[in-house]
């Protein structure tokens, strides 16, 4: 009786375990867009993963004739939202990260 009991907790340890891969980091998706007047130079305007909780350098750069207003994201981990270089730490999914500009 006890060699079964031991039997199953193994396999269901085994089962736990399964796909689970060794040093294995969550990712988390991060959107990063700009609105008219200017751009995203880094990490750049698009779809893009990074490891939970990284730390993400955002630049933005505006055009002649406007100057960066602020950060707009569903994200409470920009560092500084009213500033063009600042940083955003990811501890979830991020479907939206805007850089504004106002001329």
């Amino acid at each position: 009786m006890k060699i079964a009991i031991i039997f199953l907790l193994i396999v269901a340890l085994a089962v736990g375990m399964a796909g689970c891969e060794p040093g294995f980091t969550a990712q988390y998706t991060l959107k990063i867009s700009s609105g008219l007047g200017g751009t995203v130079t880094a990490p750049g305007e698009g779809l893009f993963r990074f490891p939970a909780g990284a730390v993400v350098n955002l630049v933005a750069e505006a055009e002649r004739s406007y100057e960066f207003d602020g950060w707009v994201s569903n994200s409470l981990t920009i560092a500084n939202t009213s500033n063009a270089t600042t940083t955003i730490t990811l501890n979830k999914n991020y479907y939206f990260v805007i850089a504004h500009f106002k001329d």
